[in-house]
């Protein structure tokens, strides 16, 4: 009866485990566990967002953020990310397709907020910035982000953003 209790029980965890580990399932941040460390695997989004990076990459590496690295880890993430280097280049590409989310440099912000006002379907937008101006950035844009703050802070970031947005 023991025996017949144990093979049970690690079918019932076998097949759980599955469950949690199907990617149709996936959502949020997987760990797994490595000896006796827990690591994080990925980061799935639960909600795919269409997202501009405006800025050049000399912009973006002034402020710590990698910004070619960004756009590798928001599209394993399941976003759909475009890039724009400059004014003309954002105009043509708001007006090409929507987007959800702009990702900008503060500096940029002045050029981002005109193009927007112009765009059809309003993206958010999310300023990134140094750690020290975080804080007065968030009193006007409450989900700007800290170019040093890592990854995982721009995809909860977004994750917040799009559930805001309905989406």
């Amino acid at each position: 009866m023991n025996t017949l209790s144990n093979a049970l029980l690690a079918t019932l965890l076998a097949g759980t485990c599955a469950a949690w580990s199907s990617p149709a399932g996936a959502c949020g941040e997987v760990m797994y566990r490595m000896g006796s460390a827990l690591r994080y695997q990925a980061w799935i989004t639960r909600h795919p967002a269409r997202i501009l990076l405006f800025g050049t990459a000399a912009s973006a590496e002034a402020k710590g953020l990698d910004r070619a690295g960004l756009q590798r880890s928001l599209e394993k993430a399941g976003h759909q990310v475009s890039v724009a280097a400059d004014g003309a280049a954002l105009d043509a590409s708001l007006a090409a397709q929507a987007f959800d989310i702009v990702i900008t440099d503060a500096d940029h912000l002045a050029v981002v907020q005109r193009a927007l006002a112009a765009a059809a379907g309003g993206p958010s937008l999310i300023p990134v910035v140094t750690r020290g101006d975080l804080e007065a950035t968030r009193r006007q844009y409450p989900e700007a982000v800290a170019a040093s703050g890592g990854i995982n802070r721009f995809l909860k970031t977004i994750e917040r953003t799009m559930e805001a947005r309905g989406s």
